[in-house]
């Protein structure tokens, strides 16, 4: 019994490492700074998602900003869109946060602030990347009612939607990992 106990445990552990393999493979090339200590959360949970709703069908994007002609409004974490529909069809707001039930509240204020937004001001709206710069419809978001939210390994006990396979220590070592394997140019840089 004791025998089977260790191989089960060696199992769990070869598995989350592998996860991180090969989440870690899908990450490198992607130029994305990591000073910001949410964005490796983002970038995980990005990949966690595109799992779920997969090319060509739909295109999972990070980091899309909001506002008008003089100024950024808010920031979208995670959007999905509907290649067919030409539309979102879900937004996420992704948060790592220590205080989980904090990180939870913010989401739901960013959730707040965008529909609010969106339905005061919708005609004067302006959508881009905040890598890329792309510019996106404000048709596209105009009737988007699926929202999530996501943070660590154990934020769905505290209230959130969906939480990411990684713990917040390990989110924090995999970002200082990022950061190393773009410090030796071996990781893709912004």
């Amino acid at each position: 019994m004791k025998m089977m106990t260790i191989v089960f445990s060696l199992l769990l552990s070869s598995t989350a490492f592998a996860t991180w393999a090969e989440d870690f493979e899908l990450l490198k090339d992607v130029p994305r700074s990591y000073e910001d200590s949410g964005s490796i959360c983002e970038e995980v949970a990005r990949i966690e998602v595109q799992r779920e709703y997969q090319k060509p069908q739909y295109d999972v994007i990070v980091g899309i900003a909001y506002g008008n002609e003089s100024r950024v409004i808010g920031e979208l974490d995670i959007v999905v869109f509907d290649n067919n529909l030409n539309k979102v069809i879900k937004i996420g707001e992704v948060k790592c946060w220590k205080d989980m039930r904090g990180g939870l509240e913010k989401a739901k204020e960013q959730r707040a602030r965008f529909l609010k937004t969106v339905r005061s001001t919708a005609n004067n709206l302006r959508f881009f990347s905040t890598s890329t710069k792309e510019a996106y419809s404000p048709e596209q978001f105009k009737f988007v009612n699926e929202f999530f939210s996501m943070g660590q390994k154990g934020t769905v006990s505290a209230g959130y939607d969906k939480e990411l396979e990684y713990t917040l220590k390990e989110m924090h070592n995999y970002r200082y990992e990022m950061i190393r394997c773009q410090n030796r140019k071996e990781c893709a840089r912004p």
